[in-house]
Order: structure tokens, then C-alpha cells, then sequence
């Protein structure tokens, strides 16, 4: 009898440290993901934009991740566009936690869509966001916004992010592209930002092992070619308001260009001074070889250093002269600049002259008439940059994004302005 018992106590005793092993490690229940999803998973970034094909696997990696950072402790909160697709979410997450409900490790309620972890504080909600406003109240420090391109930008500019302020966490913004709207524009700040806080990534449906390519055929056999390319290989489609086309074809001029191969020719240079938040940016096009040979962009300096930054580059080049916007901040910086003997000529922009000024580098990006640097967050620009028709006037107005920078874009367009006003003579001093 009392070997029995002891038996029975050692079963008893191995079943609940294969329990304790269990609670710390959930992997086994989950799927395993596949490359894509690891290298997502495991970057550090603080943002993830992640576009993918239809049937991509991207809900599943994060339903994955959600059930980890549940049996970690955190709160997980995903938002969705409609009921259909956070169910797919949730049905993964109780599906694969199943066991841990039944036994009582884990709390489910199903009502409110909430899964629970007592023992070390974690939750996951799932809740749809079709209103923004719905999510205003709610908090988590791990935030997924699933097929965001369909979600107003409001559900993160001014609910998702604030939310996420007091703890510093997490946001996942995952979907099949919807054209160039407000997912694009996040994608393309991520693709050109450079401390590794942001980061993007693009895979097709073909990507994901566990899908038939035969089946993914078939299924594009019934889709128009923009449909393929939207739903299955995750292309950004150029919006009605896309004012820069033929993009990738310009981007071919030499980043190792020095001034000595440049010798004896004229350079010209476009200049856009920062704004609040924004960048100052000079772009310098050599004339005869038409061709950008240096495009440089800084912030956050003084004036003085700013004018000092802009007066080496001008030395460096020998530019001939800098066609600079003028502004409220423009004027004073140009003034000065010209104080000090350098030859700039003010650009005043405004609802008549930056039109021309836009579709003039537009008409030569069309017919590959000059060569750009391939530099990313200059590209970015381009490609975010739109023209929006008012409804009342019928006017067409040109800028970047709200949220997003286009100095780049305006220091070209001047640059390129530069090269017309030369070649015209309108600039007889150059």
C-alpha cells in the first residue's frame, strides 16, 4: 500500500513539473512559423510594418506572438477592421491555448473576446475598430493593428500611439496593402528610418510554405492584374493622387561622385529650409552630365550651423548658385548667406508658381531626363508625395502626407528649377 502511494505521489509529482515546465514554455502549442515570420518576430524594433499577401501568414504570426507575450505578463490588444477577421484572430489564440483554458491556467471570456493569465497579470483582447473611438479608454503595451490599410489613421495617430506612451510598448501594424494610403506611408517611414525603432518588411502569399502554389494559381486565375498584384504579391498601387511615376528608372546616378570628376562643369543646387519638425535639404545637379551628385538633409542645428553645413557643401561643389526657397524662415538665412558672398537666388513658393515647380520634376522623372541618387528616404518622398483636388474650388494642391516630410522633393524641384532658370538666363549672375 505504501508503495503505491509512493508511486502514485511521484506521478503525481512529475505531472505537475511537466505542468510548471509547460506554464513557462507555451511553444509547443503553438504552429511552427515559418522564415519570414521568424525574422519578424525576432527583430527588435519597437514597430513592425508588415505587408503581406493574402493568406500571408501575418494574422497567424501575430496571434503567435500574442499567446507569448500573454504567458509573459503582457497586455496584448489587437484591433481589427471588422467581427470576421478579429475572430480569425481570437479562434487561433483559445484554439492553440485550448488545453490551458480547460485546465483553468488560462481565463476566457468569450463575450468580451479576452483571455486572462492570473499568475503573471497578461491579457490579450481582441476588439474591431472600424470606429477609432472605440479603442479610446483601453490600454496595452502590446498593440496590433490588423489590416490597418482598411483602419481609419486615427485608430493609431491619435488613439493607438498615446496609448502606448506610458510604458513604451509595442505596435504591429500588419495588412495586405489598399493602393498608397496612410499603411503605404507608414511602410515607406519605416523603410527610411535609420534607428532601427521602425522597420518594414514585404513578403507575397507565395512566401508562406504552408500554401499551395498551384492553389494560389488557381486562385489568381479569377483576379484582374492589379487584384494579383495587390492581394497576392503585396504591391503598393499607385493612387489616383500619385504625382511622381518612373521613380526606380531615375535612381541610377553614382553615390561616390566627388567634385574633381565634376571639374570645369556648372552646378546648380535646390534648397528647402526646415519647417518645425522637418528636414533643411540641398540637392546639387551637375548641368552637363545631368545628374545629382550630392543630396544632403539635416535638423534639429542652429541656423548659423545650419548656414555653415550649407556654405561647406557650396565650397565643396564650387556650385555655381542655389536657387533657395523663401519663407518666414528663408529669407533671414538667405540674406545672410548672400552677406557672405555666396550667389542664392530667392524661390517664393505659393498656390500659382509651386504647381509648375512640381510638374516640371514630375515631366523629367516621366522621361528619365536627369539621374537621382538612390538614397531611401529621398525615394520615400517621392514616392509618398500627392495632389489633392479640392471639393469646393476644384484646385490642385501638392504636398507630402500629413505626418511625413517632402524637403527633399522641394530642394530637387528647385534644383531642377535652378537648371531651367540657367539655361535661360534668366540667372545672368550664375
Amino acid at each position: 500500500m505504501n508503495t503505491l502511494r509512493s508511486d502514485a505521489l511521484i506521478l503525481l509529482r512529475e505531472k505537475r513539473q511537466r505542468q510548471r515546465s509547460r506554464d513557462q514554455d507555451w511553444s509547443y502549442l503553438l504552429p511552427a512559423p515559418h522564415t519570414k515570420q521568424i525574422e519578424i518576430e525576432q527583430h527588435p524594433a519597437k514597430r513592425k510594418i508588415v505587408c503581406a499577401g493574402r493568406r500571408g501568414g501575418k494574422t497567424t504570426l501575430a496571434a503567435m506572438v500574442a499567446c507569448e507575450k500573454l504567458r509573459q505578463g503582457r497586455r496584448v490588444l489587437l484591433a481589427s477592421t471588422t467581427q470576421e477577421q478579429a475572430d480569425a484572430f481570437w479562434d487561433k489564440c483559445k484554439d492553440w491555448l485550448g488545453s490551458l483554458i480547460e485546465n483553468g491556467t488560462l481565463a476566457k471570456n468569450e463575450q468580451r473576446r479576452i483571455l486572462t493569465y492570473a499568475q503573471s497579470g497578461g491579457r490579450i483582447k481582441v476588439k474591431t475598430a472600424s470606429d477609432a473611438d472605440s479603442l479610446r479608454g483601453d490600454y496595452a503595451d502590446f498593440l496590433v493593428l490588423d489590416e490597418c490599410a482598411l483602419l481609419a489613421p486615427d485608430a493609431w495617430e491619435k488613439v493607438g500611439a498615446p496609448m502606448l506612451l506610458d510604458n513604451d510598448g509595442e505596435a504591429w501594424f500588419i495588412s495586405t496593402p489598399r493602393r498608397r494610403n496612410w499603411f503605404y506611408h507608414l511602410y515607406q517611414k519605416a523603410k527610411a528610418d535609420e534607428s532601427d525603432r521602425w522597420h518594414a518588411w514585404h513578403f507575397t502569399s507565395y512566401d508562406n510554405p504552408h500554401l499551395s502554389p498551384a492553389a494560389l494559381d488557381e486562385l489568381a486565375g479569377d483576379m484582374t492584374a492589379e487584384d494579383i498584384e495587390q492581394e497576392i504579391n503585396a504591391v503598393f498601387l499607385e493612387g489616383e493622387g500619385a504625382v511622381f511615376r518612373n521613380i526606380t528608372a531615375n535612381l541610377t546616378a553614382p553615390l561616390d561622385a566627388t567634385p574633381e570628376q565634376h571639374r570645369g562643369h556648372r552646378l546648380v543646387a535646390g534648397l528647402d529650409w526646415a519647417q518645425k519638425r522637418d528636414y533643411t535639404a540641398l540637392s546639387v545637379v551637375c548641368v552637363p552630365c545631368k545628374c545629382e551628385v550630392a543630396l544632403d538633409r539635416f535638423n534639429k542645428i542652429d541656423w548659423a550651423f545650419q548656414r555653415g553645413r550649407l556654405r561647406a557643401l557650396y565650397d565643396r561643389w564650387h556650385i555655381a548658385g542655389v536657387l533657395a526657397e523663401e519663407n518666414s524662415i528663408g529669407s533671414p538665412n538667405i540674406e545672410a548667406l548672400h552677406d557672405e558672398g555666396m550667389k542664392i537666388e530667392p524661390f517664393t513658393t505659393t498656390a500659382s508658381s509651386k504647381p509648375p515647380l512640381i510638374k516640371q520634376l514630375a515631366l523629367a522623372l516621366e522621361r528619365q531626363e536627369y539621374r537621382w541618387l538612390p538614397l531611401a528616404a529621398a525615394t520615400a518622398e517621392l514616392e509618398a508625395y500627392e495632389s489633392k483636388r479640392s471639393a469646393n474650388s476644384g484646385y490642385i494642391s501638392y504636398s507630402a502626407p500629413e505626418g511625413l516630410n517632402d524637403d527633399t522633393v522641394i530642394a530637387r524641384a528647385l534644383a531642377l528649377e535652378a537648371v531651367t532658370a540657367l539655361k535661360s538666363r534668366q540667372l545672368v549672375t550664375w
